[in-house]
């Protein structure tokens, strides 16, 4: 990748150490090559390692954190961003605005098969409109004037841009050329789908990597966009998030090995970083290594060129580099070094970096990866002034009236004679709510000596507009005294979380019913109402009437109360029914005194949120009647997972129930919706109950099961080691009688918490890896 993204490598690397690490497979031998390699690949890289994600999932998972940088997600297209605050463990795809997913090889080639659809490795996220005008068409290189379309940010022309060209996609609306800084990323995702899924189901000749692009083309792309710093940390996240690492960005040398290109000489540096003590006085050489592999015939020529950009040390002053330098390989040598000389000094300063950059190989040869060291100066000098935000992020309800005042700290530290003021703004890029929903109430701080702490305050306009969670970003800007430095976290989102529900009848804004049961024996009646929101819900004003044999008037009423989580589920039951329903029940009512030719109305105040049935009428004694089989008499309903609100009209709601069958009540509780994403309250159980791990201890591998789980339901499994840090994760059904198998051959030996959420409920315990 080119360096258009460069300004965001200190901090990705930065935040990768402290990211929990997948295990990353070993190189192959030297002497696998063709389809003998991929092979290998798929054994060794993707077989045991990828956990399938549901395609919602990977699309958040790639919002929220793979393709999040500096709480921004921009389009692989044309460089438009929006502002997401980067979350690795939310799988919710819904925080972005004008961005969806691209699928790098079209979903339609392999009918949405999951394996290939959920992959994120070929998955980025571009303009909905960008990634329309894609559509299915294969990548190519276009000549200008060919070019019907160029896209850059949210704007599009049909001229030839007079700047900044290599920012633009292209389209003819039968070809597409990415911009300059993704191709050949998007090459390297072509070479790892068509590696890791050959063999599987595509549309008749879709399956070769021929129908996405040239061949040639894809490896020009690759040898002349270089896998960066970025791009590994990509590679490094989608890991930790679906379990498998793409082959090609780690070894970049493999494409041509495994494609059937010639295998040319390839440059390197040994190590992407490495640290250099500052010193106190004088000066400290620090020695870079070069190598190309495999040995050149004859000389080959590459340059090591300083990225000042990437840079935080000053030239000349911190440290000294003669740039570019050429360094000559002689036929057999394969390695070379360059050196940077670090200036000591007493002055208490923050860590400081010095990036070098492979440039400009010589014809026969290309650069591989890395292609840039990061020289990290520690500054030994003690801590220097600073200051900086105690958090980075917090939340606000935003309330519904007046207004509320939010406070933040602003630390400092070694705070310098005289002191110091520092300004605080907004920074509009980073902010989604209107000036009219706050006001930053502190401008400008000052410290006094010794003073370590200062309150920002802001306040917050309540309203009862539904409207998404919004955002303000305060930055600190550049302190009055020099010598004070703004360190990380620099800046500070506040998410103002909203608290208003949407009008009665919007998708996903609304309590409706999501199961009815009338047994056939007995008094086993119940309804069930589900919370499609994001947000909890107040029952307060809610009620359920009855209107039994065509009444206009109801005979009985249940008055909901407490709150509903989302996500949740409220049961009302019959006194009568069998105790596996009442153990699920919130309350019992007469509401449930129905026969199946009776109508149910739920209803939020004087607004009718759902029914079951037509008030004022009586239909047959077979009940109401489901269009896909069965009645309301002597049967469980359940509503379809793709309804997303009530309906007041029974003609219309009806399609929307499916039928589980007579007296089967194994699903009270469990409704989930695939039309709304919620996020719901989990609860704990204790340690060590309800979770079987077993062998324990264990070398190699080990299962956990819920043995009291009814029915099969999504679980999401985590491995966890000493310091908190995820190191494993897998998402699978689970039933009570079955299990989930975790390898851990390749984990160093320890104590390690097990974690299951499954059903709203979070299971832990603790498994002992062996040597």
């Amino acid at each position: 990748m080119k360096h258009f993204f460069a300004w965001a490598c200190v901090a990705v690397l930065s935040f990768g150490t402290a990211a929990t690490a997948q295990v990353m497979p070993p190189a192959p031998a030297a002497s696998l090559q063709g389809q003998a390699l991929k092979t290998w690949l798929v054994q060794n890289w993707y077989d045991g390692k990828r956990v399938e994600l549901s395609y919602n999932s990977a699309r958040g998972k790639m919002y929220n954190y793979v393709d999040n940088f500096q709480g921004r997600v921009t389009c692989v297209y044309s460089g438009y961003q929006e502002t997401v605050r980067i979350d690795s463990a939310s799988t919710n795809p819904g925080v972005v605005s004008n961005i969806n997913c691209e699928h790098s090889i079209p979903q339609s080639w392999f009918n949405e098969v999951v394996r290939m659809r959920s992959d994120i490795h070929h998955l980025f996220p571009t303009v909905i409109q960008w990634n329309s005008d894609r559509g299915s068409d294969p990548f190519a290189e276009i000549p200008d004037a060919q070019t019907l379309k160029w896209m850059r940010g949210n704007t599009s022309q049909t001229t030839i841009p007079t700047s900044n060209i290599d920012e633009y996609s292209e389209d003819t609306n039968s070809e597409f050329e990415p911009r300059e800084d993704h191709k050949g990323n998007l090459a390297r995702a072509a070479f790892y789908f068509y590696t890791m899924h050959q063999g599987q189901t595509f549309d008749p000749g879709k399956d070769v990597i021929t129908a996405l692009a040239n061949l040639n083309t894809l490896y020009q792309w690759h040898l002349a966009d270089p896998v960066d710093a970025r791009e590994r940390e990509r590679n490094r996240r989608v890991a930790k998030s679906q379990g498998n690492f793409n082959p090609y960005v780690a070894y970049p040398d493999l494409v041509a090995r495994a494609w059937g290109f010639q295998v040319v000489p390839t440059f390197s540096f040994s190590a992407a970083t490495a640290t250099i003590a500052e010193g106190n006085s004088g000066t400290s050489t620090y020695t870079a290594t070069v190598s190309v592999t495999p040995a050149p015939t004859t000389a080959l020529t590459v340059q090591v060129a300083l990225d000042a950009t990437s840079s935080t040390a000053t030239s000349g002053q911190d440290f000294t580099f003669t740039s570019p330098q050429t360094l000559t390989f002689t036929a057999g040598q394969t390695t070379q070094t360059v050196t940077v000389t670090v200036n000591g000094d007493t002055q208490a300063e923050a860590d400081e970096t010095v990036v070098l950059a492979l440039r400009n190989a010589a014809s026969g040869a290309a650069i591989g990866g890395p292609a840039t060291q990061e020289l990290t100066i520690t500054n030994d000098d003690g801590t220097p002034p600073s200051v900086r935000f105690a958090a980075a992020t917090a939340s606000l309800p935003e309330g519904n009236s007046g207004t509320t005042t939010y406070t933040v700290n602003v630390t400092a530290a070694s705070i310098p004679v005289g002191g110091f003021s520092v300004p605080v703004t907004v920074e509009t890029a980073g902010t989604t709510a209107d000036a009219a929903d706050y006001t930053l109430s502190t401008s400008t701080l000052t410290f006094a000596a010794g003073q370590s702490s200062q309150a920002v305050t802001l306040t917050v306009n309540g309203d009862v507009t539904p409207e998404p969670n919004e955002t303000v970003r305060l930055r600190l800007g550049t302190p009055s005294n020099a010598a004070v430095l703004v360190v990380t976290p620099a800046t500070h989102t506040l998410t103002i979380l909203n608290d208003d529900q949407a009008p009665a009848g919007s998708p996903c804004s609304d309590l409706y019913f999501s199961e009815y049961a009338e047994s056939s024996t007995g008094n086993t009646k119940y309804v069930e109402i589900y919370n499609p929101t994001a947000n909890a819900i107040s029952l307060a004003g809610l009620r359920v009437d009855l209107f039994p044999n065509g009444a206009t008037a109801p005979t009985a009423t249940a008055a909901l109360t407490g709150t509903l989580n989302p996500g949740a589920v409220y049961v009302i039951a019959n006194a009568g029914s069998v105790a596996s329903v009442l153990a699920k029940a919130n309350m019992t009512s007469n509401i449930t005194f129905f026969n199946g030719d009776d109508a149910l109305a739920l209803f939020d105040g004087t607004d009718t949120l759902d029914v079951i049935g037509v008030i004022g009428q009586q239909p047959a004694a077979t009940g109401w009647v489901i269009p896909g089989g069965g009645t309301t008499t002597n049967n469980t309903l359940v509503r379809k997972p793709t309804a997303g609100r009530g309906n007041t009209r029974w003609a219309q709601a009806a399609a929307e129930w499916q039928t589980l069958g007579t007296d089967v009540f194994t699903n009270v509780g469990l409704y989930t919706s695939t039309a709304c994403v919620v996020t719901a309250t989990t609860k704990a159980a204790p340690l060590g109950t309800g979770l079987e791990v077993y062998p324990n201890p264990t070398a190699a591998a080990f299962q956990v099961r819920v043995p009291g789980l009814r029915g099969r339901h999504e679980a999401e499994i985590g491995l966890y080691n000493a310091l908190g840090q995820q190191v494993l994760t897998q998402r699978q059904p689970l039933g009570g009688a079955e299990a989930a198998t975790l390898r851990v051959q390749q984990l160093p030996a320890g104590l390690y918490s097990v974690r299951v959420t499954v059903d709203g409920v979070r299971y832990t315990s603790r498994v002992v890896v062996q040597p």
